[in-house]
């Protein structure tokens, strides 16, 4: 199937089917070592525990281990998180093949960014480049700068400086969301929309279909235009091309 096929269901059937409709958007498990998975945690808008579990759950069927990466925020360090979330719960589920880190803390490599609007090379933890999964796990919302944040406004929380908000405003953070979505590409997007789940491999294509949870126009969301026209793509192409699957 396209990664242009993005996936709509209710909650529920996402939490009971998720090895089906990761496999109907063209997403197949393989038996491999570390799978990284970032929701959002130190942001405003943090996906259900109840999906974070199935997600683990699923990628443990085939994969050795697996983290739950995120950075520490202005306001947020992860490990405060984690603890007022109630993932420690997940973690002790799932008998030692889980871990929670703080990415922050993790070795930072520099990344080239080929084509950059603003950055010309990221720094990333190395887990995020070593690791053979990534999953992006967001919860869909409205932004004050950005309009949108979901897929790929969610991989802003994989740079690890702490007041990266102050560092990379000023260059504006559609530019930036933009440059990192040329070097991070998440093997699957999995979008917490309340009582419905968005899936898709291509974190565009998920943040165009999330738009209509938050009565967002993609076309007036200056990031998702970036994001397309860096592929060599008009942002209303790419839309018109869009599988959406109610499922």
């Amino acid at each position: 199937m396209s990664s242009n096929s993005v996936i709509i269901c209710d909650l529920e059937k996402a939490i009971h089917n998720l090895p089906d409709l990761a496999l109907k958007i063209g997403f197949r498990l393989r038996s491999v070592n570390v799978a990284l998975v970032k929701p959002n945690i130190c942001g405003l808008y943090h996906p259900s525990r109840r999906l974070l579990s199935d997600v683990v759950e699923f990628l443990l069927s085939r994969v050795g281990s697996v983290i739950i990466g995120e950075t520490r925020s202005m306001i947020h360090d992860p490990d405060e998180q984690f603890r007022r979330l109630g993932l420690d719960a997940i973690l002790k589920c799932f008998d030692g093949h889980v871990r929670a880190a703080d990415l922050s803390e993790d070795e930072w490599v520099k990344v080239r960014v080929p084509n950059a609007h603003v950055l010309r090379e990221l720094a990333l933890p190395k887990v995020v480049l070593s690791s053979d999964v990534l999953v992006n796990l967001p919860r869909v919302g409205t932004h004050s700068t950005t309009r949108l944040t979901c897929a790929l406004k969610n991989l802003f929380g994989l740079l690890p400086q702490k007041h990266k908000y102050s560092a990379y405003h000023p260059l504006g953070m559609d530019n930036v969301i933009a440059d990192i979505a040329q070097v991070v590409k998440p093997d699957l997007n999995i979008v917490d929309a309340s009582t419905r789940v968005i899936l898709g491999v291509d974190a565009l294509a998920v943040d165009i279909v999330a738009c209509r949870f938050v009565d967002l126009d993609p076309l007036r969301v200056k990031h998702l235009r970036l994001v397309s026209e860096d592929r060599g793509e008009e942002l209303e192409d790419f839309v018109r091309r869009l599988n959406v699957i109610e499922a």
